[in-house]
C-alpha cells in the first residue's frame, strides 16, 4: 500500500466515524440491554433531523446515543427518542427516530460541549465496481484492570467492500479479507455504508450463512420524513 493510498483509507474512517455514533439501551439497574450504531439524517431544510440504525433488537423507547465527552467519570449519552421500528425476517431491517432536540437541550449539564454530524445528502443505490465500507468505534470483551472490569474500545471497520448483488432491499457485500467473527461486528448493526465520497447507500444488519457476505439494508429505497 502506498502512502497515497494509506491517507486515503484514514481520510475516509475518520469520516464515518464522525457520522456514525453508538446507540445504547440500559434496563433499571443500569445493565446494558441492546446496543447497535447509527447516525443522523435530515431530509431537507424543512425536516425533522431523524437518528437511524437498525431495526433489530432497538427497542421503541429507552434509547441514548453515546457521545465522546465524559461527564463525572461515566460517557455522557444523549435521549434518542421513541424508534418507529422495520423489521421483518424477510428482510425490512431498519429503525428512525425523530431526534427529540427539547429534552437534549434540558439534559445538557453546564460545560457540555459535544457535536455529530448530520447527514443531509440523499442516499444512492450501490452498484458494482465500487469500494464501499463502514467504521465505528465498538467495544464487545470486558476485561479485568485493577478493580473494575473494563470493555476496550476498537475500531470496528470494513474496507473495500464489493457489491455482489442486491435486492428490492438488501445489498451483499463481499469484503475484502475474510469476515470476522460475530463478536467483531456486535454492535455496529445500524452502522452507515457509504463510498469513497461519504454518500451512503445502506445500513449493515449482518451476515449470510455460511459467511461469505455482509448483509446492509438499502436506504435508497424506502420513504423517510
Amino acid at each position: 500500500m502506498t502512502e497515497k493510498e494509506r491517507k486515503a483509507q484514514q481520510r475516509f474512517i475518520d469520516l464515518m466515524l464522525k457520522v456514525t455514533f453508538r446507540i445504547c439501551n440500559w434496563d433499571k439497574d443500569g445493565k446494558l440491554k441492546s446496543r447497535s450504531s447509527g447516525f443522523l439524517y435530515k431530509k431537507s431544510e424543512s425536516s425533522p433531523i431523524l437518528v437511524i440504525t437498525a431495526g433489530h433488537g432497538t427497542p421503541p423507547d429507552g434509547s441514548f446515543i453515546e457521545t465522546t465527552y465524559i461527564y463525572k467519570n461515566q460517557t455522557a449519552a444523549l435521549n434518542a427518542g421513541k424508534f418507529n421500528v422495520f423489521y421483518q425476517q424477510d428482510g425490512i431491517d431498519y429503525a428512525y427516530s425523530k431526534l427529540p432536540l427539547e429534552l437534549i437541550q434540558k439534559s445538557i449539564e453546564p460545560g457540555m460541549s459535544f457535536e455529530f454530524t448530520c447527514y443531509k445528502e440523499p442516499f444512492v443505490n450501490a452498484v458494482k465496481d465500487e469500494a464501499y465500507g463502514f467504521a465505528v468505534r465498538n467495544n464487545y470483551e470486558f476485561v479485568k484492570m485493577g478493580d473494575a472490569l473494563v470493555a476496550p474500545i476498537y475500531l470496528c471497520h470494513e474496507l473495500y467492500l464489493e457489491l455482489e448483488k442486491q435486492d428490492e432491499h438488501i445489498n451483499y457485500f463481499k469484503p475484502s479479507r475474510p469476515i470476522q467473527e460475530h463478536e467483531y461486528y456486535a454492535g455496529a448493526s445500524g452502522s452507515p455504508i457509504a463510498d469513497p465520497t461519504g454518500k451512503i447507500c445502506s445500513i449493515l444488519i449482518g451476515g449470510t450463512d455460511p459467511r461469505e457476505f455482509l448483509r446492509a439494508f438499502r436506504l435508497d429505497n424506502i420513504d423517510l420524513p
